[in-house]
């Protein structure tokens, strides 16, 4: 799986090929800002949950185990999971000050901010237009300044909660308040779909000399420096000040809890296709996305599903600049344009824009009541994670300019705006978000020339989130400890 110029053994495990999850906690911690806590809490990091830090290199040879345990299961065997838990930290700039660091040991830009301010002023998130406060935020995020978040995966609930209460009982003297935020591998044949039910996570990048892939572009192959601070980027160079080199081979996080309104969703997809003439709703949503359910690209599959094209990664954008096949709203062709800029080299435009994605669903299944009323009842969702090396190269930026920026890709060579991203596109006033082509030419009539798509409510909600720096095991041990 690696070939190591990166010390994948200095890695955070979640950063590269992602924790073993089947249920993962995110247990965010307001630390008390006395000394004496944060000399108690420097103590335990050092102790005890230091040595509980899953790194990169944990995460391959985990993994060979499972394999290996899988492979000498005999038949009519129980099925049995290894008791495998696993754990990475990180901290916002907040917990980093509350640490002792000076502001100019820490990433700059918005990070230092921390998500709030980005979500009001760069994102999109809903605001309220009389107190212009964040109106779709839960409380958990809006009362208070998160100092850090440790994520715990294991195989079963079991371990899980025994992980979380060892992890708590070392930091009880430490913490002034806590939450968790727990998510789910979904059940059975949806494992690995998100809950609008597509496969999730199929475009992640690969990164140089670390992952194992094949040498075909088109995958998403980026230098290590696009995911890891301190590394050579795609623009050949990641450069980091004498005080920030304690930074090497840390990563920042996105996270975002992010309610899915699947049944609204899926009533869009539905009325969609009714409108356009011999239309399916499983073809409107593989248009809004980019793939069908089953992770096959329409680039390579436009009209039907194929199962041999799951997850299919061999394709760009290049011969489709007339969007014919692919919509430029698409959701995955907005989030990762590949070649398909018109005169751009992705070497520059696209690549190091690029995010590993290591999120999991959470909440519970779609209920027979909600799909009677068409309307969401349960909260369900992605708790969205993403890490790179520079927000506004990654996540902030694929987020504002591409995803909520009416104008992205640009010159096409159709004379149509592309419209939102209807996924994830946001308007903070929550206006109707249009989209170009989503319905295929021909099938639309003639009363709308540049087939536009309006939504009138977004079906994604925006619940809170924020930034935070997960830094190498060596920073963990010395930085953060000492």
């Amino acid at each position: 799986m690696a070939t190591a110029r990166v010390n994948l053994k200095n890695v955070q495990g979640d950063l590269i090929d992602g924790l073993q999850k089947r249920v993962e906690a995110f247990l965010f911690i307001v630390l008390k800002s006395d000394l004496t806590s944060i000399s108690d809490f420097r103590q335990h990091l050092k102790s005890n949950i230091f040595p509980l830090i899953t790194s990169a290199q944990d995460v391959i040879d985990n993994q060979r185990k499972i394999d290996d345990s899988k492979k000498n299961k005999k038949p009519g065997d129980p099925k049995i999971s290894l008791p495998i838990t696993e754990t990475n930290i990180g901290f916002s700039a907040t917990g980093l000050l509350k640490m002792g660091l000076n502001s100019d040991e820490l990433p700059t830009g918005v990070f230092a901010t921390g998500q709030k301010t980005d979500a009001i002023n760069n994102l999109g998130d809903p605001i309220d237009p009389s107190t212009k406060k964040l109106s779709t935020w839960s409380s958990d995020f809006l009362s208070h300044s998160i100092d850090l978040v440790i994520l715990i995966t294991a195989p079963d609930q079991t371990l899980l909660d025994q992980k979380i209460n060892q992890v708590k009982g070392f930091l009880k003297n430490s913490i002034s308040s806590s939450f968790i935020l727990q998510g789910n591998v979904r059940p059975g044949s949806q494992a690995g779909h998100e809950h609008f039910g597509f496969l999730d996570g199929v475009s992640n990048p690969k990164l140089q000399d670390i992952n194992s892939h094949s040498n075909d572009q088109k995958a998403g192959i980026v230098k290590p420096g696009v995911i890891l601070l301190g590394q050579v980027d795609d623009q050949g160079n990641n450069p980091l000040t004498p005080k920030e080199q304690w930074m090497k081979d840390g990563s920042i996080m996105a996270f975002r809890q992010l309610k899915q309104l699947v049944p609204e969703f899926d009533s869009f997809c539905a009325q969609a296709a009714q409108s356009a003439k011999s239309l399916t709703s499983d073809l409107i949503g593989a248009r809004i996305v980019g793939r069908w359910k089953s992770g096959t690209p329409i680039e390579l599959a436009p009209t039907q599903d194929n199962s041999n094209l799951i997850g299919a990664q061999n394709f760009d954008y290049s011969d489709d600049l007339s969007q014919a096949k692919c919509p430029y709203a698409a959701h995955i062709r907005k989030t990762n344009p590949r070649n398909g800029l018109s005169g751009a080299d992705p070497t520059t435009a696209v690549l190091p824009h690029l995010m590993v994605r290591n999120g999991i669903p959470y909440g519970p299944e779609l209920t027979a009541s909600e799909q009677k009323s068409k309307k969401t009842i349960e909260n369900r969702g992605l708790l969205f994670v993403s890490y790179q090396s520079q927000l506004e190269n990654g996540f902030q930026f694929v987020q504002q300019l591409w995803c909520n920026n009416i104008n992205f890709p640009p010159k096409s060579t159709v004379k149509v705006t592309p419209g939102f991203d209807l996924l994830i596109g946001q308007t903070s006033n929550q206006a109707p978000r249009v989209a170009s082509n989503i319905i295929p030419k021909g099938t639309a009539g003639d009363s709308d020339p540049n087939n536009t798509l309006t939504a009138l409510q977004q079906f994604i909600v925006p619940l809170g989130g924020e930034y935070f720096f997960m830094p190498s095991l060596e920073a963990i041990k010395t930085k953060l400890t000492l």
